[in-house]
Parts: structure tokens; sequence; C-alpha cells
């Protein structure tokens, strides 16, 4: 907060004379200088509208600092290289227009324009997301997941959004696109400060942990359990289908937990393995504490380990030959610890259960059609997603917390589902999405931030639903028209006084009109 107010004293200008001053001391070219420059103006410019639009943002002056130290501490060149150069035609050979070397923090880029700078710094950046060992099913396909969709968001602002018009281009997503509708799935869900989190320096939370708690917190056991089950299948499909070891790494831990599960499966075989490990481990245990205990079985098991050892290998002396029998006895009371464990009831059906889960999870290894698997997933977690808005909207109570609502689910609908469909289009989600935004819609209207146009709930949200489709930035400047024939109504809808589209209902709204025809009425008050 402290460093959010310090920033909050600086102007565009001295923004500016910052990125000046850091350019100075680079080897750029001179093209690229000026596109760093109009790039930082033209961040500065749209920030506002990108704010206004998404809500969930992180902090202006944070998003530009962090820009600002990647030029100066991570970026030393950024080169266009020449004609046959070893660069030029590797680009080529790759199909793509830029390079990234982050060992020696050097960009080569083609054609370069500001999208393609802030993306490119954003990759040299390499900031990970790493997860603990304990979740090695998802540690790597999850982590890319996320990573790709944090640069996807980072882009948003210059992206989408040039100081007038907010404009989303499928094909200037950079990476995936499922990746990114995850990405912002997961900030509607939580907030951007805790999403954030997980990139932040200097961390040694447990991500995963803090991610079910929250969703646990937010919307119960059931939606978690869904919308973690998703995210993590979809992750390690898009993962498997570009990355041949990882999915080899997956297969052999596959074939490794089914062996489990079908051992557990013969339960009266397994129990009577588990009884003899118990007796075999607390045997090892035994003998190990004799020759702790005894300096002459001690010096006699030194000298035949090392009898048995290459020189290079030897056992220094007794008290590392103490440190090994110690490390073998803990091994030893971990096997016959689990094994007890096991031949307990609750445990043994809770352990198989959670084999259970790790086979269904890498399931997807196994599909035909990977795409269509992926998309599938998709959908399903989509929908989970509006329940999810469902219950914000039940909970929020506050005018703000309302209005922030309406502009979440008017972004949500442009976000693109797959690369060429928005939520908005998707048959699938429409009844859902159309459900909820009647439900919003209701909530609008008794806290008197929707004006009622009709004294029909249908026909009223036959007319306000267009503003979860409008591209007009500020929602508050929605006004609209109503004209009514005998057989049709026509709704205008204007930003301010500029015109925007036109929608017709085909049928005559007049009877429950509870605003004058004619007459530009403004939407949210």
């Amino acid at each position: 907060m402290e460093k959010e107010k310090i920033f909050s004293k600086f102007s565009s200008k001295d923004y500016n004379n910052q990125l000046e001053t850091i350019l100075e001391e680079k080897k750029y070219p001179e093209i690229i200088k000026n596109l760093l420059l109009s790039m930082l103006y033209n961040i500065e410019t749209a920030y506002k509208d990108y704010s206004t639009v998404k809500k969930e943002i992180e902090n202006k002056n944070t998003y530009i600092e962090e820009i600002l130290e990647i030029i100066k501490e991570k970026c030393d060149k950024i080169i266009i290289p020449e004609e046959n150069s070893e660069e030029m035609n590797e680009l080529r050979t790759t199909g793509t227009n830029y390079l990234v070397d982050m060992i020696n923090k050097t960009i080569y880029i083609i054609h370069p324009n500001e999208k393609i700078l802030l993306y490119t710094l954003y990759k040299i950046n390499n900031k990970q997301i790493y997860l603990e060992e304990k979740y090695n099913l998802i540690r790597n396909a999850f982590s890319k997941l996320l990573n790709v969709g944090e640069n996807s968001n980072k882009m948003e602002v210059i992206r989408d959004f040039n100081g007038w018009t907010w404009d989303v281009e499928p094909k200037e997503i950079y990476g995936e696109s499922t990746s990114n509708i995850i990405y912002q799935n997961l900030i509607y869900l939580l907030n951007i400060e805790t999403v954030r989190k997980w990139t932040a320096k200097e961390t040694t939370m447990d991500y995963i942990f803090t991610l079910e708690e929250e969703l646990k917190n937010k919307y119960g056991e059931e939606l978690k359990e869904k919308i973690l089950d998703y995210i993590y299948k979809i992750s390690i499909i898009i993962c498997v289908q570009k990355n041949a070891r990882e999915k080899a790494r997956l297969l052999e831990e596959k074939e490794e937990i089914q062996n489990e599960f079908d051992k557990m499966s013969e339960r009266k075989e397994y129990l009577q393995e588990l009884s003899n490990t118990r007796k075999e481990q607390l045997e090892i245990i035994k003998s190990i504490d004799e020759i702790l205990n005894d300096k002459e079985l001690l010096l006699k098991e030194f000298e035949i380990r090392n009898s048995k050892r290459a020189k290079y290998n030897q056992i220094y002396n007794l008290n590392h030959m103490k440190e090994i029998l110690n490390k073998e006895r803990k091994k030893a009371l971990n096997k016959m610890e689990e094994a007890s464990k096991l031949l307990e009831p609750n445990y043994f059906v809770s352990v198989k259960q959670e084999l259970e889960n790790k086979l269904d999870l890498l399931s997807v290894l196994d599909v035909e059609n990977y795409e269509k698997e992926k998309n599938k997933y998709l959908l399903q977690l989509q929908k989970v997603f509006l329940e999810c808005i469902e219950i914000q909207i039940k909970n929020a109570t506050e005018k703000a917390d309302i209005i922030n609502l309406i502009y979440k689910l008017r972004y949500y609908n442009f976000l693109y589902l797959t690369r060429n469909k928005q939520i908005k289009d998707v048959s699938e989600l429409s009844k859902k999405l159309d459900n909820i935004q009647c439900e919003l819609m209701l909530k609008a209207c008794e806290s008197k931030i929707f004006t009622r146009i009709s004294k029909s709930v249908k026909e009223n949200y036959e007319i306000i639903k267009n503003v979860f489709t409008s591209k007009i930035i500020s929602l508050e400047n929605i006004n609209v028209e109503i004209k009514i024939n005998r057989i049709q109504t026509q709704v205008n809808i204007y930003d301010k006084e500029l015109f925007e589209k036109s929608i017709i209902i085909p049928r005559n709204l007049k009877e429950n009109l509870d605003v004058k025809q004619n007459k530009k009425i403004k939407i949210i008050q």
C-alpha cells in the first residue's frame, strides 16, 4: 500500500522520463526506443478504459514499474537481425518474428511493433510459477498454463484498448486462448491480488493449497472439486500436445499408479503383503538397533560394507556408518508405519480413493482427440464458473459490488472460449448466461441501479440485456431510446449522444412500457 501511495505521485511525464533515462544506457536501435516510448504512452492512455471495462486489474503503477524494471534489468539488447544472419535464418525456420535469449538478455525481433515488443519483454522476464514436487502430476502442466495465461493477461491493456475503443482480436492473443480464459476465470472467481501472488517475488506459498482453500471458502467443496478437476485436465491436455517428454513421464506415472491400484483391489492378498512388509521392516529395525548398540557389530558391519564398495565410494569412519544405518532405520520405520496405517480400514479406503482420483485425472492421456476433449472440459468449466458467479450475485448487497458484477459479466461475454467463438455466442451457455444476467438485472433494478423500462420482467430483460453485449466503455454512459410501432419495438443504444446500434424486438411492448417513447433514457443511474 505504501508503495502504491508513492507511485501514485508520479505523473505520465515522470514515467516517460524514467524510461528515457533507462534507454540512454541501452544499445537499442532508435526505432525500438521510439516504439518503447510510444508503447508506454499508449499503456497510460488506455489504462483508464481497461480499468473501467475489466474491474479486476492490478494497480497501474505496479504494472508500469514492472515493465521499466524488465527493460532495465533483464534486457540488455534488442536486435533487428540482418538478412542472412544466423538469427534471421532461425526466425524463418521457426516461423516466428522474435527470438528471446534469456541467458544473454537479448531479444531478436523482425517487423517490431508495440505489442510484440511488450510480449517479448514478458518472455525475457521469464517469471515462472513453480509448484511443489507433491503435485507432480500437474506441476509442469498447470504451471505452464498459468504462465501463458498471465502473459496474455499482461498484454490485454495494449492489445485490446487504444484509448478510444475496446476491441478483442483473437489472432492477437499470443499463446493459448484456452490458457487466457482459464486465467480470467480464476481472476473473477478469486481476485487479481490472490492470483498475482502466484508470481510475486520471494514467495514460498503453496499455490495449490491456497487455491483449494480460497475456492472452497467462496463456493463450497463440490464446486471447488469440479473447477480444479476441469482445469487440471485441460492443462495436462495442452501440455502433452506439445511436450512428448512430459507425456511419457505422465504415462509412466499412470502405469505405476494403476499397478498399485490393482494390487489394492485384491484386498486379501494386499493386506497379507502389508502384514509381511510390516514384519520385515520391524526385523530390519531390530537388526539395525542391535548393530548401533554394539561396537563390535558396528565395526564388523563397517568392514563388511566397505569390502563390497569401490574405493571411491568407501564409508569414511564409524560415525559415517552410524549415519548410514540411521537413514536406513528411518526408511524402514516409514515403510513399517505406512504399512500399519494401510491396515486401518479408513486409511486404506482414502489411499485407494486418492489413487482412483489420480487415474481419473490422467485418463485424458488416452483420449483419441485431444482438442475435442479439451473443448469438452472447457465448456464444463464455464458452466461451473457461471454457477460461482451466481453465488457472487446472491451474496452481493452493496451497490458498488452489483455494478462491478454487471461489468464483469459484460467482459466475460466477450472472452473467447475457442479461437473463433466468444462466450456470448456459445449456444450451450446461452440459457445459463441469460438466467444469471436476468437475476443480476432484477437485483440491480431493486437497488435502483438499472432503470426499469418495462413492468414485465421478461420484456425489461430483453431490452436491458443489451448492456451485457455493449462495447461502450463506461456503462454509465449508455442511453436507450424506445420507438414502438404496431408490430415491433426498436431499441436505439447510445454512448451518451453518440449512436451505437439498434436492436429490433419483433413485438409491440407498449402495454408494459414504463418510460416515455422517443426519449433517451439513462440505463444505469
